[in-house]
């Protein structure tokens, strides 16, 4: 049941793919933030539109090439006086979409071939001659294997940018507290 779930969550959000990042400061300075440290990175890119985040590993430092790679899409929405990341891992839409496809074709294949067995089946037929219909049946099992593999190399990708993004954490609080510190200096002079 656990390999079903893993394969489901492709296309879902498992719980444990999810990512909730308290920030000091307002939303549009963790914005700003983070447009900066993405635009100098030299092994992550993505974009900040508003409050809508998007991140991912470049490919020359990526386990996980093309649509297949791990993404995170991250909304900065408020909390008090502070802001929080809050957003999930996940393959590119179009990864997604392209597993759902195999899904359901590794479904209907193996279905017709077993209809076409039942029909073609006669009195006389034994389980030797239903052996061959019964290899498309194999076919989901094969997808899950690989999707389930495909999906434990993403993880090294979903880890940097977990580390990226708490060594970003720590920058930001002691940013912040210098521009608590500088700001009553101005205010003075």
């Amino acid at each position: 049941m656990s390999e079903f779930k893993s394969v489901v969550s492709l296309l879902w959000t498992p719980t444990r793919r999810r990512l909730s990042l308290s920030l000091h400061g307002s939303v549009e300075a963790a914005v700003r933030r983070l447009e900066d440290e993405l635009s100098t990175s030299e092994e992550f890119s993505g974009r900040v539109a508003e409050r809508a985040v998007k991140i991912r590993r470049l490919p020359r430092k990526s386990a996980v090439k093309g649509i297949f790679s791990t993404y995170l899409y991250a909304i900065v929405q408020e909390d008090g006086e502070n802001c929080r990341l809050v957003g999930h891992f996940q393959w590119h839409p179009v990864g997604r979409i392209y597993a759902a496809a195999w899904m359901v074709l590794s479904a209907v294949i193996p279905l017709a071939f077993l209809v076409a067995g039942a029909i073609r089946g006669t009195p006389e037929s034994t389980a030797r001659d239903a052996l061959p219909y019964l290899f498309p049946v194999l076919l989901p099992l094969l997808l899950i294997g690989l999707l389930y593999v495909q999906r434990r190399r993403d993880l090294p990708d979903e880890e940097a940018i977990r580390r990226w993004l708490a060594g970003l954490k720590v920058g930001w609080q002691e940013v912040e507290t210098e521009s608590k510190a500088s700001s009553p200096q101005e205010a003075a002079g």
